[in-house]
């Protein structure tokens, strides 16, 4: 069955956008379009999201083709000043047999045919404290537990345009914990995809970002934490790659590091056609995720939709300004201050924008 979600072990190189300067204040704040390149397929853009003014962003495509997820965005977005900050959690596609599988010996945590060999969870907590909590989250390992909300809304939105066999549970969880004396909170957000049993094997997959922020800061803090993930978008060159990278996995073709060399010279000479060949179904992915976009700022409010006249899709900003501002490199710029215009003494073309509804 083919992954719905990108996942992926190289650090990546970040680009960050020339941009005029703005200064953020009570009444305007700024959000940079920043590029994310991947140097194991020829330094291309792989991504980019909105990352606010004078934060700090980290990471980048992590490689696994050995998996059948074989890429992951693993990025954080941090405030230097407050140490808030939102982070991209590994997807996984996860395995498990129902029945005695004549006597092979697989361990739970191993590569199963792609899969990481692990029984379904009883529920969103149990998923992150033996998934997440060993590892990416290793911080919570002492944390308090706070509260858990199921988001059914959630769930129906992601189940839109997929098979419909398959069960997806949503969730929010709230942790709480100290670091060096200092309060923090954390909210952890999951998608876990299940598939009916086959009478053979349990299949599931899960997808998860964590936002953090110091005590009794974290959900005034939401709406900015939110833009990021919510921005984050593939690019179509990218996406046909990694289509192409799963088609050679699916062919069983993955044969160490001389098939990575050969598979990378092989991209450069087709990958217009391979590009184009993906285009629609990039499309379709990148108007899913717009609608889905939508309906997280519906349910979790905070921010509030906007068109890019320059973009074929929508993008959430935090809400509480009066004018929203967009330029040609992607940076966005929000203000309650009636005089501000960023357009005098720039040739950059800066547009206002217009609110958005489905």
């Amino acid at each position: 069955m083919k992954p719905f979600t990108v996942t992926c072990c190289v650090r990546v190189v970040l680009i960050l956008c020339a941009l005029g300067a703005v200064e953020a204040s009570g009444q305007t704040m700024k959000f940079n379009k920043v590029s994310i390149r991947d140097p194991m397929v020829n330094n291309i853009d792989s991504a980019s999201l909105l990352v606010p003014e004078g934060w700090k962003l980290e990471g980048g495509v992590v490689w696994m083709p050995l998996f059948s997820m074989q890429a992951n965005l693993l990025v954080r977005v941090s405030d230097p000043k407050t140490g808030a900050s939102v982070d991209m959690l590994p997807a996984q596609q996860f395995n498990f047999p129902t029945q005695n599988m004549g006597g092979l010996a697989m361990q739970p945590g191993s590569n199963w045919m792609g899969s990481v060999l692990l029984p379904p969870p009883r529920n969103a907590a149990e998923f992150v404290q033996t998934v997440y909590i060993p590892g990416p989250l290793a911080h919570l390992r002492t944390a308090r537990l706070v509260k858990a909300d199921d988001m059914p809304k959630l769930a129906e939105i992601a189940s839109r345009g997929v098979p419909g066999n398959l069960t997806f549970q949503c969730a929010r969880l709230r942790y709480a914990y100290d670091i060096n004396g200092r309060a923090w909170e954390e909210d952890v957000y999951t998608t876990l995809t299940f598939s009916p049993q086959n009478g053979w094997t349990a299949m599931w997959w899960c997808s998860a970002y964590a936002m953090r922020a110091p005590a009794g800061q974290l959900d005034a803090m939401t709406p900015i934490l939110t833009v990021p993930v919510q921005s984050t978008r593939t690019t179509l060159e990218w996406y046909a790659m990694l289509e192409e990278v799963r088609k050679v996995f699916r062919n069983g073709q993955i044969q160490g590091q001389q098939d990575q060399i050969r598979f990378q010279q092989q991209w450069t000479q087709y990958r217009a056609q391979a590009t184009a060949a993906h285009q629609q179904a990039w499309q379709e992915r990148q108007a899913s995720q717009d609608r889905q976009n939508f309906a997280v700022r519906e349910i979790l409010g905070g921010v509030e939709t906007y068109k890019n006249p320059f973009e074929s899709h929508a993008v959430q900003l935090p809400h509480g300004y009066n004018n929203y501002w967009v330029n040609a490199q992607g940076t966005y710029v929000m203000t309650s201050d009636p005089n501000f215009d960023p357009r005098p003494g720039t040739t950059d073309d800066w547009r206002r924008m217009d609110r958005y509804a489905p």
